[in-house]
């Protein structure tokens, strides 16, 4: 058997075999991090881990501005475009994201009374993330070079030294610094992040001489400008709940959500990898007008996902009882919706990597940002009627607007149907069906383990019976 899987190995492309190494890196990543959570859930209060996770929400929002998403789609455009200058490019981009940074930093200090209010963190944790902040695109910069060029090892040691040795600080920041629980939780974590980000600069910087290229400056902003929007608009969904949530209630209740959220978001890792494959499967397909071979393993992945995030609902209890002591208990009746709204954020992609191969992405940004604005008007409006439970269900709502308008905008980029929407469609039925009448079934243990066996014997009869359809797409070449 082992020589077995030995051969498979090597008939996979390296596409295949980094987005695999991925998948491995973050699930180790994510599952230290679902391990130790129960342990930072026992050493900080409700309070204090809505302070921290406020802490992080605000993080992952400001980034775009002083990071520029330059990781993202213009750097793998640019890895193409300029092929014999990569170092320079690589470097110019993170110079340029670290300027970004610094003005950015500067603006805090010149308003540091109002946005200190605004973001309410105190100004000593706002000073430490921008420090953060001007470290981590570097990082990232150099993780997506890496994997362009499928040099996975390198970055798959970063990620476990990363989940190995920052819970471990972490918690015992917490414990000797008993006079301030949220800082020692944030810095004692964080700063093994900045002595990897540090490794990765100085990697870009000497292999680029230290030289920056002003026109790539240019190309980058060119090509980024118009999508901030959509980076935004997808970071608000991802985490304006949680602010808003501590806003509007307090950060009690918001520590609660997040536990309860951080849970349910396990599953994407399986979706991040899996679309690491699915890009480039997507581009062939589309280049030679095979839609329906990309529809067919198109309904094969969506139909096994959405069995993993059923099993994730039905599982709620147990995730939030290893989670969490008792006091985070009233985040069980949140993990149905998130898990939902988890499957569309997934799903939408399925639409989106159409539409970025016809080059049309303004498309994506549109149908991005009116579900952003739609979330907050809603979460204002029900996170104050009926608490941080209708937080998930108004994010879930819009996940499902963002998801139909992409399919509709694939429509007039395409001008032809590529999916089969009558699975897709039945299978959304059922996991929004799921996600309202399972609060109700977590006391009857009968009913939901038996919805759990039925799905993991679903998900192997769907792996074995499409694993030549699998296999097919592991060996996918990247173009």
């Amino acid at each position: 058997m082992i020589n077995n899987l030995k051969n498979r190995w090597k008939t996979f492309s390296p596409a295949a075999k980094a987005s695999i190494v991925l998948m491995v890196s973050q699930v180790i990543q994510k599952g230290l991090s679902v391990i130790t959570s129960p342990i930072y859930t026992r050493l900080l209060t409700t309070d204090e881990y809505g302070q921290v996770s406020l802490f992080f929400s605000w993080y992952e929002i400001l980034i775009i501005f002083t990071g520029l998403c330059l990781s993202k789609g213009v750097f793998n455009n640019g890895m193409m475009d300029f092929k014999n200058d990569r170092d320079r490019f690589s470097w110019s981009l993170y110079i340029l994201a670290l300027v970004s940074t610094i003005i950015a930093g500067a603006v805090v200090t010149l308003f540091c009374v109002y946005i200190n209010n605004f973001l309410d963190l105190p100004l000593y944790l706002i000073i430490y993330m921008f420090i953060l902040l001007a470290f981590e695109e570097g990082y990232s910069l150099w993780v997506v070079r890496q994997r362009f060029e499928y040099k996975y090892k390198a970055t798959f040691f970063a990620s476990i030294i990363i989940a190995v040795v920052s819970p471990i600080c972490g918690i015992l920041a917490i414990i000797l610094f008993k006079s301030n629980h949220i800082a020692a939780r944030i810095i004692g974590a964080r700063n093994v992040f900045v002595i990897v980000y540090i490794f990765a600069i100085i990697t870009l910087m000497y292999r680029a001489k230290a030289k920056i290229k002003i026109s790539y400056w240019k190309y980058a902003l060119k090509f980024n400008i118009p999508l901030i929007p959509h980076y935004l608009s997808l970071h608000i969904l991802n985490h304006m709940d949680r602010i808003m949530i501590s806003s509007i209630i307090n950060a009690s209740a918001a520590g609660i959500y997040s536990v309860a959220y951080s849970g349910s978001s396990l599953i994407k890792v399986f979706w991040q990898a899996i679309n690491a494959s699915l890009i480039p499967w997507t581009y062939e397909k589309c280049e030679k007008g095979q839609f329906k071979e990309l529809n067919a393993l198109t309904q094969i992945i969506v139909s096994i996902y959405a069995y993993i995030c059923i099993c994730f609902m039905v599982l709620a209890p147990e995730i939030m009882r290893i989670l969490a002591p008792s006091s985070y208990e009233s985040g069980i009746y949140v993990i149905p919706s998130v898990t939902a709204g988890v499957f569309f954020s997934s799903m939408y992609y399925i639409f989106a990597n159409v539409i970025y191969y016809y080059k049309k992405p303004k498309y994506v940004m549109y149908s991005s940002c009116f579900a952003a604005i739609a979330n907050i008007i809603l979460n204002y409006i029900f996170i104050s009627k009926y608490g941080f439970l209708a937080a998930g269900y108004t994010t879930l709502f819009c996940y499902i607007l963002q998801t139909i308008f992409d399919y509709f905008a694939m429509r007039i980029v395409v001008k032809e149907q590529i999916y089969d929407m009558k699975p897709l469609i039945g299978i959304s039925f059922v996991i929004v069906m799921f996600s309202l009448i399972m609060s109700f079934l977590y006391d009857k243990i009968i009913i939901r383990y038996t919805v759990f066996i039925i799905s993991i014997i679903i998900i192997g009869i769907s792996l074995m019976k499409n694993k030549d359809k699998i296999f097919a797409f592991l060996k996918t070449k990247k173009k």
